[in-house]
């Protein structure tokens, strides 16, 4: 009875730790939330939406970063973008940046499909640079 009860916890373990964990949108908004609260180099996020438009299923990120650290701002969202999207129940196929730099100017709008930016942030395949010239547009509005 004893190695029936061990053999149990044992499934039950390696289930949950080998599961592939995925999380509803109330869960990645509050996973979003912390993680632009508690990062020190984080811009200021000012807003988020989850939506889909056409066959695309989107994850944008309204930011307000310093202008000193715009390039590193940048990265950092689009990072947690593909982070969050890769753990998400929704499969999300694209992340867009909405960049608010002063009240005087439109902000500028960064897209890039999040397939091809896990390749760079999560699975390290290519660069920053591939990434910038493949995956990623910028238009300021």
């Amino acid at each position: 009875m004893m190695i029936y009860k061990v053999f149990i916890t044992l499934i039950i373990i390696s289930t949950t730790l080998f599961s592939n964990n995925r999380f509803e949108d109330s869960q990645i908004k509050i996973m979003l939330k912390e993680y632009f609260n508690e990062t020190p180099e984080a811009p200021l996020l000012l807003g988020h939406k989850f939506y889909k438009n056409k066959n695309e299923i989107i994850i944008q990120l309204e930011i307000q970063p310093e202008i000193k650290d715009i390039n590193n701002s940048i990265l950092f969202s689009f990072k947690a973008m593909s982070l969050l999207s890769n753990i998400a129940i929704k499969e999300f196929s694209h992340g867009i940046l909405v960049i608010h730099l002063n009240i005087d100017s439109l902000p500028i709008i960064a897209k890039t499909e999040l397939n091809c930016a896990q390749t760079f942030f999560i699975d390290q395949e290519i660069n920053e640079k591939k990434w910038r010239k493949e995956c990623l547009t910028i238009k300021n509005n």
